[in-house]
């Protein structure tokens, strides 16, 4: 089965509409006296991106035909760039960026495998001619 992608003629989210909320993989236990104790409670948390995109009414039509028709109403996995990191020069650790054999930079092509979260299902709200659409994905282990 071939994962459904995020739509290419979608735009990235705006400056401060994206946020990376990490999963919490520890367990911790209460002792009866000083601090608590932690330890690693699974081998790896669920992180969560909450976005905001501001769109056009056509790119809208285009995340719900993506959001409808391609993930099954938010049912079905599919993948995704992550923002935070796509698209980052490659450096060496002495910060020299590193180029291919014709001297062309090297960025990174982040894709993470997401689901549509439960916790907030995309919404909309009217900003003059355009949409500001919110929802938070789950990022898949």
């Amino acid at each position: 089965m071939t994962l459904p992608s995020w739509p290419t003629d979608l735009p990235e989210p705006n400056g401060q509409g994206w946020k990376l909320l990490r999963g919490e993989s520890r367990r911790r236990a209460q002792g009866d006296q000083g601090p608590p104790r932690m330890r690693r409670g699974i081998s790896k948390a669920v992180d969560q991106m909450q976005m905001t995109l501001l769109l056009t009414h056509n790119e809208r039509a285009r995340f719900e035909r993506f959001y409808r028709e391609e993930t099954s109403e938010g049912a079905l996995p599919f993948l995704m760039p992550d923002w935070s990191r796509n698209g980052d020069l490659l450096t060496m650790a002495d910060g020299t960026v590193l180029t291919d054999a014709s001297g062309n930079r090297l960025t990174m092509s982040v894709i993470v495998p997401c689901l549509f979260s439960t916790d907030q299902l995309p919404s909309y709200a009217a900003i003059g001619a355009h949409w500001q659409l919110a929802f938070v994905i789950t990022v898949l282990p």
